[in-house]
């Protein structure tokens, strides 16, 4: 049985993963304007596995990706054809943290 300080780094990770599932896939799907807003983000994941997760669980799990290498932070605003909008302040992932999704997947066999 997990005690607390394991479960929180438990769902901390899940955290980590499925954000680095979402970047990758914006980068994927929107090459043009790479990257997601904080609040994008939030709202990608609310809709899957964390429909519950908070403003700051999401703060504090881009917070770990970028001090780790996983993600990067773009601040140069860009008008987003798809989004209809200018998008300022995002995150995009970077080949460490493709990587750390990579071993992740491969550890519980999908994406």
């Amino acid at each position: 049985m997990l005690g607390p300080a394991e479960e929180d780094a438990k769902h901390l990770r899940h955290r980590l993963v499925a954000i680095l599932k979402q970047l990758n896939r914006d980068e994927m799907e929107e090459p043009e304007v790479p990257g997601l807003e904080v609040d994008e983000l939030r709202g990608l994941l609310a809709k899957t596995a964390f429909p519950l997760i908070t403003p700051g669980e999401t703060h504090q799990a881009i917070s770990v990706l970028v001090g780790n290498g996983m993600a990067r932070e773009l601040t140069e605003p860009r008008y987003a054809w798809t989004r209809g909008r200018v998008v300022n302040h995002r995150f995009t992932i970077t080949t460490e943290g493709k990587a750390f999704l990579l071993q992740a997947v491969q550890r519980v066999g999908r994406i």
